[in-house]
């Protein structure tokens, strides 16, 4: 039998744009829809779909009233995405939805900064491109970090989303919306570790998952991490606030502020773990070593390694890694105001709470002194500056002078000698010695008289241990 519909006496409009008048149109259901899709599609060419999954009580109708254009239906969505009826449709159902037929337009998400080698492949191309704070990613596209490298992402809700050293993150749904917030977002975390930051959702159908090869984490506002590491298969959640659901082979758990679970893949999720405390970061060492920092904290006694994050004042990261006791050496960084982000990590590779500290770096100190025993100076050594490169010395020219000897010495009478050099220019850069005191001090060499001097003014540099 064939299901169609009847109309008797009335001027049916043509999908595709006539009139026809007739006593009887007759048509089956399968032909309406064609007829309806190739209306559609002759008006408008979309480059992308956006994809918005059902949740209980949605039906298209709702999904037209929130999202569509007024010139669009919600029998036009229900023909785009081949359903034939709408108040059937099952939860969790994806729908498909032309870009060009939203009222406001989607938001990706924006690459904060990043550190170290970072790539974005986008969806359709075949090469990877590096990424550069500002560029916006969107549904299908993927991010890649190297070793030691990180990537910080910025949702249009403020959500944060960090990508960790070694990860590779794909962007399934992001759906990111101008004026709403985040709806459904779905991120497949390959490989590697992420931070998430996520802006409570003020709509009660929004969501934020993370599918990794073991399990799938779901979350609607919390501060949580997700790592997968595919050398053991197991996926690790760590919540630091709020609430996330972890399921794995039909069974979920809740985990709370404060724990972890583990998921192998093929298994259920394992019993939850109270997370490793964070260290006491009232402790902090820092002392200046010959070519960089040292940073000792009280170690956890049940911690085999941790987990640092170093950013600058502006929340950038500068240094991150991993330290199998309770200390790391860091590369020299400029003078100013820093961030030390620390977590233990136990047997099992979960990732404790975090401590956090500020503190300001004073690399050294520079004094000006008066030499007592001197020959009055006919060149002028300025003030030293100081940059992340090394020590910077300029000094006034001297009309007779054919070249100047730069002095760097232990003592203030410039005998005990560490360092000295023969320049034709006024200027010199030299990179940090190790701690201590140090004087230095400018001789102009006399034109036509090798053995005639002028010692300009003398500084003391003072660079400490700590």
């Amino acid at each position: 039998m064939v299901v169609g519909l009847v109309i008797r006496k009335k001027a049916v409009p043509n999908l595709i744009g006539m009139v026809l008048p007739f006593d009887m149109f007759f048509i089956s259901r399968a032909s309406i829809l064609l007829l309806l899709l190739l209306s559609t599609l002759s008006t408008t060419v979309w480059s992308e779909d956006w994809i918005y999954k059902l949740h209980e009580g949605e039906n298209l109708t709702l999904v037209k009233e929130r999202f569509l254009k007024p010139e669009f239906t919600a029998w036009q969505l229900q023909v785009y995405n081949s359903i034939e009826k709408d108040r059937e449709i099952p939860v969790g159902t994806e729908i498909r939805v032309p870009i060009d037929w939203m009222r406001d337009q989607l938001a990706g998400v924006e690459v904060s900064y990043v550190y170290g080698g970072v790539f974005i492949l986008r969806r359709g191309d075949e090469a990877e491109n590096e990424a550069l704070k500002g560029d916006i990613l969107k549904a299908g596209d993927r991010i890649k970090t190297a070793e030691r490298s990180a990537a910080s992402l910025r949702f249009a809700d403020q959500s944060v989303l960090l990508v960790g050293e070694s990860s590779e993150v794909v962007f399934d749904a992001l759906s990111s919306y101008q004026g709403i917030g985040m709806l459904d977002t779905r991120i497949r975390l390959q490989r590697g570790r992420v931070e998430n930051r996520i802006t409570p959702f003020s709509r009660p159908e929004s969501r934020y998952e993370i599918h990794t090869p073991a399990a799938v984490t779901v979350v609607r506002g919390t501060d949580f991490r997700v790592s997968s590491d595919l050398a053991d298969d197991v996926t690790r959640s760590e919540v630091t606030e709020g609430e996330v659901r972890v399921t794995a082979q039909g069974r979920s758990v809740f985990v709370t502020q404060g724990e972890g679970t583990r998921v192998v893949s093929g298994e259920a999720p394992a019993e939850l773990r109270r997370l490793l405390p964070a260290p006491d970061m009232t402790e902090l060492d820092l002392t200046r070593v010959d070519g960089g920092l040292l940073l000792e904290w009280p170690g956890l006694s049940d911690a085999v390694s941790y987990r640092y994050q170093l950013k600058d004042r502006d929340q950038v990261l500068v240094a991150i890694g991993i330290s199998q006791a309770p200390y790391v050496e860091l590369p020299l960084q400029p003078a100013g105001e820093y961030h030390l982000l620390l977590r233990g990590i136990d047997e099992l590779g979960l990732e404790g709470m975090e401590g956090e500290t500020l503190f300001h770096l004073h690399l050294q100190k520079v004094v000006e002194i008066k030499p007592s025993s001197a020959p009055v100076a006919t060149t002028q050594l300025m003030p030293p500056k100081f940059s992340p490169h090394g020590i910077w010395f300029q000094w006034s020219a001297v009309a007779d002078a054919w070249g100047y000897r730069f002095l760097f010495a232990r003592d203030p009478g410039l005998s005990d000698l560490l360092f000295e050099r023969l320049s034709f220019d006024t200027g010199f850069e030299m990179g940090y010695p190790g701690p201590g005191r140090y004087f230095v001090a400018v001789e102009a060499l006399a034109e036509n008289d090798a053995e005639k001097k002028w010692l300009s003014n003398s500084y003391v540099i003072d660079i400490p241990v700590r």
